[in-house]
């Protein structure tokens, strides 16, 4: 395998993900603001955003060797090829194990420090100003399941990342025995 082609896989599975990430979460997110009280400028606003990013897919997927070119991302490497002769099955496990790991550590770091500062500036604040304005923005002043949960896929992640081995040889010994 090329580096190249290596860099085309790696940038049609990130559309791949932002694809889905747009189906399953984006757009099912904010559906409920059109539930609630239907506003054509905020009907219009989700379809545009959703076709932006499907614009984005579309892009990514079509012209991936001219994003390759201009970003010079093929650039640097010591050798043309990369070699997998010991790209066995463990090796592949430990890749997905640190893949997901990173995953869930990017997806939710931004959500945890948003959740933190939320109730930093709910516990600094001598009026009760910031509560009312995001009870009336968020509709809750400081969302603690949500938080909880952020807290645990960091730590999952976390915990992926840096067992990566253990889990992955763990994963193969149970479908060995399987």
């Amino acid at each position: 395998m090329t580096k190249r082609d290596f860099l085309r896989l790696i940038i049609k599975l990130f559309a791949l993900y932002s694809l889905i990430l747009t189906v399953f979460s984006f757009i099912p997110a904010n559906i409920s603001y059109i539930t609630q009280q239907f506003d054509i400028f905020i009907a219009l606003l989700i379809l545009g955003v959703a076709a932006i990013i499907g614009l984005i897919y579309v892009i990514l997927i079509k012209k991936t060797d001219k994003i390759i070119d201009a970003l010079k991302l093929d650039k640097g490497f010591d050798e043309e090829h990369i070699h997998m002769e010991n790209f066995n099955n463990l090796n592949i496990i430990k890749l997905a194990t640190l893949l997901v790991g990173g995953f869930l550590i990017v997806d939710y770091f931004p959500e945890f420090l948003n959740h933190c500062f939320f109730a930093f500036r709910r516990s600094v604040s001598n009026n009760d100003f910031w509560g009312s304005v995001d009870e009336v923005v968020y509709g809750t002043r400081i969302d603690y399941f949500n938080w909880a949960i952020s807290v645990m896929n960091l730590i999952l992640g976390y915990i992926l990342i840096t067992n990566y081995h253990r889990i992955s040889t763990w994963l193969i010994k149970k479908e060995n025995n399987s």
